[in-house]
């Protein structure tokens, strides 16, 4: 009996823990943020982040080989033509350090305009320029339509 009645403290300390890791993977369970951004914001952004990483992380000559890449996320419709010495897509004659993907509206099911915040990063200063990304639903992908400083 003495074996018995010493258990029984580790037992409910078991027990309790278990119990509160059930709590606590329940409240962490439910606690989820919900989207405020429509479907068509979410995969708007998606495809401008996937191709500003792309496109900021290659040089022109890899660009010129990876000619699918682009394809895959421009409008047929959009004017790569440079505008003087900018960039088409940094609208700026040097290349960012890094960008973020901001705000979106969306002006019908098929056209979004998406914020992008580049960042030209120096030793104690860092610069930044907000550029908006107008983009057109083409069957299930979201391409690049315009990009303009608005």
């Amino acid at each position: 009996m003495i074996g018995a009645s010493s258990n029984k403290p580790l037992e409910i300390r078991k027990a309790l823990f278990t119990v509160c890791l059930m709590l606590i993977a329940c409240c962490v369970s439910s606690c989820s943020m919900p989207s405020l951004e429509t479907p068509q914001c979410n995969e708007a952004r998606d495809s401008v982040k996937e191709f500003y990483s792309w496109y900021l992380g290659t040089d022109a000559e890899m660009r010129s080989r990876q000619k699918e890449f682009y394809d895959r996320y421009v409008s047929r419709t959009f004017d790569p033509a440079p505008r003087g010495a900018l960039d088409a897509f940094f609208l700026s004659d040097t290349t960012p350090t890094t960008f973020k993907v901001g705000k979106c509206e969306v002006t019908d099911d098929t056209h979004a305009k998406v914020q992008v915040q580049l960042y030209w990063r120096q030793e104690r200063k860092t610069d930044q320029k907000e550029i908006y990304v107008k983009t057109v639903k083409s069957e299930d992908t979201w391409l690049i339509e315009s990009v303009d400083s608005q």
